[in-house]
Parts: structure tokens; sequence; C-alpha cells
């Protein structure tokens, strides 16, 4: 990482992004009844923040490698925290917290994998973001506890599945196609 880089606004979002998950997991373990307000606006300001580094990053032209890593670093440790979370707690099912969890582990290790053998960065893709998108929708839906939305969370834990699975094929083609490439020399 370079330390110029670090400092640009977008990178700086993310890093922010980075500090926020450590309180807004223990609030949420330990304060939720009390907090919740804080916690949901939270929540939505670090995905505004998530939102906004890339935008700015693009408009900016300050896409930067180190972007590339802090960005979906923050977003899996954001996510993997609140899911934590809200998993201990008893709000959310195990089973979509392992589904969660796997497949950010799978990313991460091919995207290391990637990087450091051929020095390559895979970005997102727009199924993945929308299912980090459903995957945060949940959580915050699951945070606020509304007996009117419980049972249309049921729907949506489906859905998300559903494009989990497909980001992650996506993925995995694009993990696989691109170190074909790099050995055919493209």
């Amino acid at each position: 990482m370079k330390t110029k880089e670090i400092i640009l606004i977008p990178n700086l979002l993310s890093i922010l992004r980075l500090i926020l998950a450590f309180p807004v997991f223990y609030l949420l373990l330990f304060t939720l009844d009390i907090n919740k307000a804080l916690l949901i606006c939270l929540f939505i300001f670090m995905f505004i923040t998530d939102l906004l580094d890339g935008y700015l990053a693009r408009k900016r032209n300050e896409v930067t490698e180190t972007g590339k890593i802090i960005d979906p670093l923050a977003d899996k440790l954001v996510v993997g925290l609140i899911a934590l979370a809200v998993v201990l707690k008893g709000i959310i099912p195990l089973w979509f917290f392992l589904v969660i969890i796997s497949r950010d582990l799978l990313i991460l290790i091919f995207g290391l994998y990637l990087n450091r053998k051929y020095n390559k960065t895979l970005m997102s893709n727009y199924p993945g973001k929308a299912a980090v998108f459903g995957i945060g929708l949940i959580l915050l839906l699951s945070i606020i506890n509304s007996e009117l939305l419980n049972s249309e969370i049921r729907y949506l834990y489906y859905v998300v599945l559903v494009l989990i699975i497909y980001s992650s094929i996506l993925y995995l083609n694009r993990f696989f196609k691109t170190i074909g490439d790099i050995k055919n020399g493209k």
C-alpha cells in the first residue's frame, strides 16, 4: 500500500468504515436495546460511505490499488462483525451467518492468492454489490426488528441467497479466466 494513496478521500472513507466497525460491533452486542437509534444511524452512515468511496474514486479519478484492497476489506469486516453480533444476539439464523462468512472468506482467499501470485486484483461485480446490499438490508431490518418487517425478511433471505450464489459463480469464473489469461500471456 502506498502512503500517498491512503490519504485520498475515497480511501479515508473506507478507513473510517473499518474503524467504525468495532464500536458498532460492541454497541450491537452489548447495548442494542438502549442504542438502537444510534446503531441504525451509524449503519446507514457506513452504507453511505461505502457508496461514496467508490463514486468519489471514479469521479475524482482516484481509483487506486490501495483502494481496491481497503474498500472490500472494510466491506467484509463491517458485514462480518455486524453479522456476528446479530447472530450471537439470536437475531439472524446461523445458516445465513455461515453463508455470509463462507462467501467472504472464499473471496478473500481467492483474492489474496491472485494478488500474491499474479499481482492482480479483481473488482467486485454488480451482482456481488447487489448481494452485499441485500445482506446489509437484512442486517439493518433485523436490527430494527419490527413485527411488520419480520415476515418480509424471511423472503429476503432467499432472494439474497440466490444473489450470493450467482455472484460467487461469476466471481469464480472471472478468477479462473484471469489465471487462464495470465498463463496464456493475455
